[in-house]
Formats: structure tokens, sequence, C-alpha cells
């Protein structure tokens, strides 16, 4: 079973990258995330075992989860140099306890198929994957300036969860298998 773990997004946050992407989506060959499957990825497991997956979502939900406060900061692809392959969104605030939480999951996910990636982690919301070569360098440019209109409210993540991912013609599909949700940050003067 194709697995992983993420923190789930708030709608409002969603529904605002989705807006603020529209003229990329209208122009450029890229597979777009629909808003309501977009989320911050902490950890992939390729081919964690069936069997296994109420496992996995219980060492999800045993996770210490901290009170994040994370916003939006800018658009870019990946990877940094070379043809673009990957829209993201990235963040700002708490990233370093999101990455604290993805060492975790490295580390005691092994057993599930959790494996630390060559290319090191990166807190970012998967927007779109590039289809074609068409007009990449231009799309990345068009993102880098869209990104400045990114309201940079803070916004809590709604929860932490285990995933199955189903690929199928149509694309992904993301079935929850457990998780928990999020504390809320402390109100400001608290």
């Amino acid at each position: 079973m194709r697995c992983f773990v993420a923190l789930d997004l708030p709608e409002p946050v969603r529904n605002h990258l989705a807006k603020v992407t529209a003229p990329l989506r209208e122009r450029f060959d890229v597979k777009w995330v629909p808003p309501e499957q977009m989320h911050l990825t902490l950890a992939f497991a390729s081919e964690a075992p069936d069997d296994r997956a109420k496992e996995f979502a219980e060492l999800v939900r045993s996770l210490t989860l901290p009170p994040l406060s994370l916003h939006l900061a800018g658009l870019g692809c990946f990877p940094a140099r070379g043809e673009p392959r990957v829209v993201w969104a990235g963040l700002g605030g708490d990233v370093d306890a999101v990455t604290a939480l993805h060492d975790e999951l490295v580390a005691r996910g092994g057993e599930f198929g959790v494996e630390r990636e060559k290319r090191g982690f990166t807190p970012h919301v998967t927007l779109g994957r590039v289809k074609g070569r068409f007009g990449v360098y231009a799309l990345a440019d068009a993102a880098t300036k869209l990104g400045e209109q990114l309201n940079p409210k803070p916004f809590t993540p709604t929860g932490l969860a285990l995933y199955a991912s189903d690929l199928r013609p149509t694309g992904p599909s993301h079935r929850a298998l457990g998780g928990k949700p999020c504390p809320q940050p402390p109100a400001a003067g608290s």
C-alpha cells in the first residue's frame, strides 16, 4: 500500500492557494492538485504492508504534536535548477517544529517503509506536477511573481493523518486511515 503522513490544511488556506494560482492553472500544462487534496506531506511509506496499516495509524496518533502556527511564504518550482517538475507553495512560521515531526516519523517509521529522502526535507504544499516541457521556465517565473499575492496570515493545520494513496488514471485518490486533530496555539496575549 502506498501511504503518506500529512498535516491537513484549513479549507480557507486551500481555497486561497487555488485562487492565487488560477492564472497558472489556465495557462500551463500542469496536473494540478485539487484544493480538497492539498496538504503538507511529512513522510512517504511507498510500500507499507496492508495488514500493518492499523499499527502505522497508531504510530501517527502517538506522535506528540506541538501547537503549530504556519503561514504561506511564496510559490516556486522544484528542482531549483533545471526544468521545473513540481509547483509548490512555501511555508513559514513553525517550520522547525514541522521538520522535527518529519524527523521523528523517519526515525520511528522504518518498519512501515518510511525512508529518509536523499534530497532533504523542505516543508511545502505541492500544488501541481508539470506535464509538458513547453513554457516551464515561464511557469517558474510566473509562480514566483504570483507568490507575492499570497496572504501571510497565520494558520494552524487542522489535523495529522495517515493516508493511503490509490493511483488512478484520473489522478491519485487519498483515503484517511487514521489520525488526530492538531492543537491550537495559545491566543495572542494569553
